[in-house]
């Protein structure tokens, strides 16, 4: 008896242990994404001409973070005004978190690097840098380490050995991948579970500098935390980052043993419900008509199709096809979750290709949102979505192609905007009204669209504006005041009700587009903190 109450205490004792220490290292964490690891350079200059040059570089790191796919470089200026500046978001986080991690790590340069000539900051998502001097490709392993306070608890040689284990595994897959990134976890001897990534910034081409940056970074963490027997530390180099993690895993009695078994058996059993419910919806024939659009799977019979004049058939192969393979000459521009690329059929109709990253599971979301709600609306304001594809791995939108692409690209280029005289301007806000309207009180479904900004409104060869991109748009009841729903979106253009409460009405869509007709008038970003527009 006495001794199942000492095995029950050791038990409890140890459960007690990890729930401790995982709550201390949630709060380092914690303080890591709020402190960060920053240095500032000790010189100073107040320089108007670089303050200004700087001001536009980090502006252009921010904006351009979706468009960039998490790595954007940025130079304005000439001579000692010259800033140069580099944002990189980590390999492991969303376009969303990439950008929400951008604007903070632009607020913490401005008011912790005040004059600053240089500088740089580490934090939890993505990484930046701006100089006096063009500094791109160019080694850099001057950094700050971070160690956790606390320390591994049984036998530290083994512990030790799991973690650098752990960091040469990631090494190795980190040089052989193209992001230059990984993340892997391991578990230390069954006491702990670690987990750890390394990353070299992109523009370390050179895989010999980056192999030479994550050793030097890995000593680093090594020899700050006593050979890697404290649970975890972070090092933020130049060119590169270090970090890992560790966490006691609980012993697990009899009782928890058998209570395992039995979820893992039930989950068994699900799994091979949802398998087999997957693979008799994949025997029905994937056929979708849109408008005038079929989009068919390889083995339909396409003959009996092309029968009809008035349909237009789209396969992979005819896509890829009319994107020379998804060239990289035929891309039009890349978002958060995947690219679109322009596509000429062989009749000579011109096409704009959306094909999701592979990598993105809230993508798969949004592309089903907007295969569902789109191919259900049509207006002149409004983009048309011709199809989809779903062959094999592919998910593809295919829409009608506009010559002059996406307003912002137009409206924020000091040249290009000249074209857009204010009867032009006045027609495009009159057209994103009638759209907007549509969709709020017209169409057969009431449509919140949720993520109105300039890089979404799309301009024909008349400069007629169309309302693109439906993959966070939300339906709504007509009776419904609002929705309570996550929020999703673009700051800067969310309605402050909608942003800090989730509440979600077409409200919302009327401030965002509120923003957007402020910017046609000013020719200026609603995010752009500079003085005087470049032009």
């Amino acid at each position: 008896m006495q001794m199942a109450s000492t095995a029950n205490f050791a038990h409890t004792l140890r459960v007690l242990l990890s729930v401790g220490i995982s709550v201390l290292f949630i709060a380092q964490k914690v303080a890591i994404s709020k402190a960060m690891l920053k240095i500032c350079n000790g010189n100073t200059n107040t320089s108007t001409k670089f303050r200004s040059n700087l001001n536009i570089v980090l502006n252009n790191l921010v904006d351009n973070t979706s468009s960039s796919n998490g790595f954007n470089i940025s130079t304005s200026g000439e001579g000692e005004d010259r800033a140069s500046g580099l944002l990189q978001c980590l390999g492991d986080v969303n376009m969303q978190e990439c950008f929400n991690c951008s604007r903070e790590a632009n607020t913490t340069v401005r008011n912790s690097c005040k004059d600053a000539i240089g500088a740089k900051v580490w934090l939890d998502n993505c990484y930046l840098r701006y100089e006096r001097y063009p500094f791109c490709g160019k080694l850099s392993t001057d950094g700050e380490v971070d160690p956790s306070i606390a320390r591994a608890l049984g036998d530290p040689n083994l512990f030790s050995a799991a973690v650098t284990a752990l960091f040469q595994n990631l090494s190795d897959e980190a040089l052989g991948s193209p992001d230059r990134f990984s993340s892997g976890q391991t578990n230390a001897s069954m006491t702990y579970q670690t987990f750890g990534f390394l990353q070299c910034w992109r523009d370390m081409t050179n895989v010999s500098d980056c192999r030479s940056c994550l050793s030097i970074a890995i000593k680093k963490v090594l020899d700050a935390t006593e050979n890697g027997t404290r649970l975890g530390a972070v090092d933020g180099l130049g060119s590169c980052m270090a970090r890992y993690s560790s966490t006691l895993l609980p012993l697990p009695s009899k009782n928890s043993s058998k209570k395992i078994k039995m979820v893992l058996g039930i989950l068994g059993g699900l799994v091979v419900i949802v398998l087999l419910f997957l693979f008799a919806i994949r025997r029905k024939l994937k056929c979708a008509i849109l408008g005038k659009l079929v989009i068919l799977k390889k083995d339909t019979d396409v003959d009996s199709v092309i029968s009809n004049e008035h349909e237009i058939v789209f396969t992979l192969e005819n896509i890829k096809v009319a994107t020379r393979n998804f060239h990289e000459d035929n891309k039009l521009g890349e978002g958060g979750f995947g690219s679109v690329y322009k596509g000429i059929m062989p009749d000579g109709k011109e096409i704009a290709v959306k094909k999701l990253s592979l990598k993105s599971s809230q993508g798969k979301v949004e592309f089903l949102n907007e295969v569902k709600l789109v191919a259900k609306i049509q207006h002149r304001n409004l983009v048309n979505l011709l199809g989809c594809c779903t062959e094999g791995s592919e998910r593809l939108l295919v829409y009608e192609f506009l010559v002059n692409k996406s307003l912002d690209k137009i409206l924020f280029d000091p040249e290009q905007r000249k074209v857009l005289d204010w009867s032009t301007r006045s027609n495009i806000i009159c057209g994103i009204a009638r759209g907007l309207l549509y969709l709020h009180e017209d169409s057969q479904l009431r449509i919140i669209h949720r993520d109105i900004k300039a890089s979404n409104i799309l301009l024909d060869e008349k400069f007629i504006p169309k309302i693109s991109d439906f993959g966070l748009a939300r339906l709504v009841h007509q009776d419904e005041a609002y929705v309570n729903t996550r929020v999703a979106g673009t700051y800067g253009y969310m309605a402050p009700e909608y942003a800090m409460l989730g509440q979600l009405s077409v409200k919302a869509d009327v401030y965002s587009f509120g923003i957007v007709l402020l910017e046609i008038i000013c020719g200026r970003k609603n995010i752009d903190i500079t003085l005087f527009p470049e032009s």
